[in-house]
């Protein structure tokens, strides 16, 4: 031990002829040597294990890519901490009391963003559960698709907040946990996206009128290439029931994507009113009976 502390003891004044392994151990283990070697090391060491744990990530493309981001942040800033408190901790530095006054400000901003901690939390959920994804048409939730239109294309799922564009071209930044609170209907499902149509009218209750008219909006359905006509399953017209002063007609077809539900029933409307007003065949409309009596 004599040698090693007059080593260090004659640093200034030392050779490199009369430095020796264990003087260079001893050197090293100095405090600012050693947190400036624990930096030195450890920074290349950290963007190499980061470098290796996003190809990983892009490996295994199963993996949400929201989550990716969360575990890579995590992981990142975890990292960079040890790096740094061991670095700290050569130097003397107190790392324990360091670490509880972190715990402490972090538990009192914990309390002070539940809001966000909440929001965050139903942004895993999300992220775990897809039940959408980027690119997904979305029903959204109804205090929020009352004012923006009630659909929306998602443009990112993120940890805090989900980006969807309205029908109406507005960008919403939601809320996570408003997503996780209610009911959300996805309109581009994975594993099928055909979606049903369903019209109904109604029309005056004649054999003539109701066979004429299902003649014609069957022929309408074939003239549309945006109508699915064999797969999942080809149009149907359906006579549902007698209603008041009608019969109740209900028109089922599918269509390939969720876009094409508004623009196909337009057209379907458009060439209903279009050729029943060409061939004769008359729609119900509602009566009211007035009875007005004059008193004297």
């Amino acid at each position: 031990m004599e040698a090693i502390e007059s080593c260090v003891d004659d640093l200034p004044n030392i050779g490199l002829d009369d430095l020796n392994y264990a003087c260079a151990t001893d050197i090293a283990g100095m405090g600012p040597v050693s947190a400036l070697l624990t930096i030195l090391i450890g920074i290349p060491l950290v963007r190499l294990i980061l470098r290796y744990l996003k190809q990983l990530f892009n490996k295994y493309d199963y993996i949400d890519k929201g989550i990716e981001n969360f575990l890579f942040r995590v992981t990142s800033v975890g990292l960079w901490a040890v790096i740094f408190l061991t670095a700290a901790s050569e130097l003397g530095i107190n790392v324990t009391g360091i670490v509880a006054a972190l715990g402490i400000v972090g538990l009192a901003m914990a309390f002070a963003a539940q809001d966000t901690i909440e929001n965050i939390i139903a942004g895993i959920f999300l992220m775990v559960d897809r039940p959408f994804r980027e690119g997904d048409r979305i029903l959204l939730p109804k205090k929020i698709g009352s004012l923006y239109s009630s659909w929306g294309d998602v443009t990112e799922v993120g940890l805090r907040t989900t980006r969807v564009r309205s029908t109406d071209g507005v960008l919403l930044t939601i809320p996570n946990k408003n997503l996780t609170k209610d009911t959300i209907a996805n309109f581009n499902h994975k594993d099928d996206r055909n979606l049903r149509v369903r019209i109904r009218l109604g029309l005056v209750p004649t054999w003539e009128n109701v066979t004429k008219g299902e003649e014609i909006v069957t022929a309408i359905a074939k003239n549309n290439e945006n109508i699915c006509q064999e797969k999942p399953k080809p149009p149907q017209i359906v006579l549902r029931d007698f209603g008041d002063q009608e019969v109740i007609m209900e028109i089922r077809y599918y269509v390939p994507n969720a876009p094409l539900m508004r623009s196909t029933k337009s057209y379907y409307v458009k060439e209903i009113l279009k050729q029943f007003e060409e061939q004769d065949v008359k729609l119900a409309y509602p009566t009211r009976l007035i009875m007005k009596e004059d008193i004297e």
